[in-house]
């Protein structure tokens, strides 16, 4: 029985390198860590997320920017100044 563990695991931590090596070599140049990693490192967040209960990173970025979209920051009001002598 520990065998077949053993086995099972081997061909698990198999699966991954390969399926790690086959994004890398079909993605483009300069993104090749990130496309072999990203599953993993999407797994991790999604782990933290569930053990912690916050939301991750991703989710954070997209709902800032999507914040910032809805109301204008002070550089986007033109050429109003808050000094009306000017």
């Amino acid at each position: 029985m520990e065998a077949v563990v053993g086995i099972l695991i081997a061909v698990f931590g198999a699966a991954l390198v390969v399926g790690m090596a086959v994004r890398a070599v079909r993605a483009p140049r300069g993104r090749r860590w990130r496309a072999a990693f990203g599953p993993i490192m999407g797994a991790g967040e999604t782990y933290q997320e569930l053990h912690t209960g916050q939301r991750g990173l991703q989710d954070s970025v997209i709902e800032s920017i999507a914040e910032s979209e809805q109301r204008p920051s002070r550089t986007d009001a033109g050429d109003e100044h808050p000094d009306p002598t000017r």
